[in-house]
């Protein structure tokens, strides 16, 4: 059962990092082109800066969630790895459920706004604004289902090790 969680995350990982990479070469070609038009031709794009600074946000939410499945934000153990393995591993689900507790208030308050602000439209896009908050609760989920296959695959990896020796 968890190696077909994990194959789907993996799947929703790939998907991330496409739209990632996506956004992020809008963001380039909608800048680039701001900064020609404005420049050269003085006659600027009205709607460009506000378009990439909702693909930045979408991309730090998205960035942060795979960064946060391949563990790479910065952590400090030094202190723990001190510790006998069994209060290690207490410290570890301890943390574990703080954060989990972080990401799910992030979802909920996060729909939250999402759900009050989706009735105003931004100044130039003219898009709705919820679409934009949804870049917090869509991330904090990614990351919140990283943080529950990181805590499996650790009891995992625990358990083996139990019945090695």
């Amino acid at each position: 059962m968890f190696g077909y969680f994990v194959k789907w995350l993996k799947s929703i990982d790939h998907l991330v990092r496409w739209v990632i990479g996506i956004l992020v070469s809008l963001m380039v070609a909608d800048v680039f082109a701001q900064v020609l038009w404005r420049y050269a031709f003085n006659d600027p794009i009205y709607w460009a800066d506000e378009a990439a600074r909702y693909m930045f946000v979408w991309v730090s939410f998205l960035g942060a969630a795979v960064a946060f499945g391949e563990k790479l934000h910065y952590g400090f153990d030094y202190l723990t790895q001190k510790f006998p393995p069994g209060f290690q591993r207490t410290v570890e689900i301890l943390v574990g459920a703080l954060v989990g507790l972080f990401l799910a208030l992030c979802i909920f308050k996060g729909l939250e706004a999402s759900i009050i602000v989706m009735e105003q439209n931004s100044p130039a896009l003219r898009i709705r604004m919820g679409w934009v908050y949804l870049a917090l609760p869509a991330g904090s989920a990614i990351m919140l289902l990283h943080l529950i296959a990181q805590l499996i695959r650790r009891d995992e990896v625990v358990s083996k090790t139990a019945h090695v020796e």
